[in-house]
């Protein structure tokens, strides 16, 4: 009898090790989502460390990572989605590019920023692995959202930088007025880019069904919309746009969708007397090339990326080499051009550039299967897992949206939320797991 209750105890400790090294590993997924879009305030509290913010996250996911694996039953789950198989030929491919393009010492710095945002998404595969530890990560990407649009919101008060140090973020502007880039030290745009992707997980849960936070997520909805005009990103709005769609599309079968779409379409125009001259300016600049002299240059970068896919279609022209190419004699005379380089402002045409035809279509295949593996966890009979894949679906569609118009295939949050997605996918095709 003393012998059974040893090998309970025994039992009883290991599956409290156990669980305690689960919850643990949860912890670096965590920050590294919250931080991802308030990297201003990471690189605030690592200024004064020898090694910053990414660094040690990164080193903390892979060390939770391995922990993970040591656990048992664990190292089965390691490379068993076609999603992780995908991801890792992008980058095997990225690395063959770089070996055959020429300018290969800015391709390697690429390739190190390309793997930073890739390996949080192997990380993911292996500590989310149940639904819940899947929502806790979209959730800790829409308090970092929250976060962002109230120092926007802020910032347009009192004209003042409150977190934003980097050049990227504090020097841009239209027509003399400053953009805010929120809790980030990347460009506007790009931090617009991510704080719309903390909105649309919460406007995917709001009109889910989500009863428990609806009042929070409604604010969190009108305040990040707001924040977004405030922050004149056309790209980021766009996508907003995109994403409301899909949401509204939810109820098709509805008998007041048509009354939901000729009001979301009364309330869009009814809104724009409302909205700031200079986000107004910057959609009908569009049209009005003198109004907005950046437009020969993104027409210039599709025009000179689409040359170079010509002149190397298989392999293209090597990861980051793009804006090396960008500064070369053969195309000084592009309207808009710049003399010091510039990335391709479009996702996908900037993949089959640099990596060619066969890295385009991974990126596109690996992108494809996340969307199709959360549209495959939306339908799971486990509420949590269902509205957790709905949102990283419609979070992941929007920012594809966003990408036509900005160099993003290594964004961090990119290939974050694709990696929620492909996860949701798979637990919904594992009864046991999403149970």
């Amino acid at each position: 009898m003393s012998s059974a209750s040893t090998v309970d105890a025994h039992g009883g400790v290991t599956g409290s090790a156990t669980a305690q090294v689960r919850a643990l590993a949860v912890v670096p997924l965590l920050v590294y989502a919250v931080l991802t879009q308030l990297d201003a305030l990471g690189n605030r509290l690592s200024a004064y460390s020898p090694i910053g913010t990414t660094p040690l996250l990164l080193g903390a996911l892979v060390a939770a990572t391995g922990a993970m694996l040591l656990l048992p039953g664990a190292s089965r789950r390691l490379g068993e989605t076609m999603g992780a198989r995908l991801v890792a030929a992008l980058f095997c491919w990225a690395v063959f590019c770089w070996a055959l393009s020429r300018h290969q010492s800015e391709g390697l710095t690429y390739l190190g920023k390309l793997a930073a945002a890739l390996l949080p998404a192997f990380c993911l595969f292996i500590i989310a692995d149940t639904p819940v530890r899947l929502r806790a990560v979209l959730c800790a990407i829409v308090a970092a959202g929250a976060v962002s649009a109230a120092i926007v919101l802020v910032e347009h008060h009192t004209h003042a930088r409150l977190l934003s140090t980097s050049v990227a973020a504090t020097t841009a502007g239209f027509e003399g007025v400053a953009r805010s880039a929120g809790g980030s030290d990347e460009n506007p745009t790009t931090a617009a880019q991510m704080l719309l992707v903390s909105i649309l997980i919460a406007a995917a849960w709001l009109f889910s069904g989500e009863r428990r936070w609806r009042w929070p997520l409604a604010a969190l909805v009108a305040a990040g919309a707001l924040a977004l005009v405030f922050m004149s990103a056309r790209s980021a709005l766009i996508g907003l746009a995109a994403g409301a769609a899909l949401i509204a599309l939810g109820f098709r079968r509805r008998g007041f969708f048509p009354l939901l779409v000729v009001g979301g379409i009364v309330a869009l125009l009814g809104a724009v007397p409302f909205l700031p001259p200079t986000l107004v300016d910057r959609f009908t600049a569009i049209g009005d090339f003198g109004q907005d002299p950046t437009l020969y240059r993104r027409i210039s970068y599709l025009r000179i990326g689409w040359d170079l896919f010509q002149q190397s279609p298989v392999w293209g022209v090597g990861p980051g080499n793009f804006p090396l190419y960008y500064v070369t004699d053969a195309y000084r005379w592009m309207p808009g051009r710049e003399p010091f380089p510039r990335e391709l402002h479009n996702t996908y045409l900037d993949a089959a550039t640099e990596l060619g035809a066969i890295g385009f279509l991974l990126f596109a295949a690996t992108l494809g299967h996340a969307l199709r593996a959360a549209w495959r966890g939306a339908g799971s009979i486990d509420p949590v897992l269902r509205r957790t894949a709905r949102a990283a679906g419609i979070a992941l569609a929007g920012l594809m949206v966003a990408c036509f118009f900005m160099p993003h295939k290594d964004l961090r949050y990119l290939w974050l939320i694709a990696g929620i997605a492909i996860q949701s996918g798979r637990l919904s095709s594992r009864p046991g797991e999403a149970a």
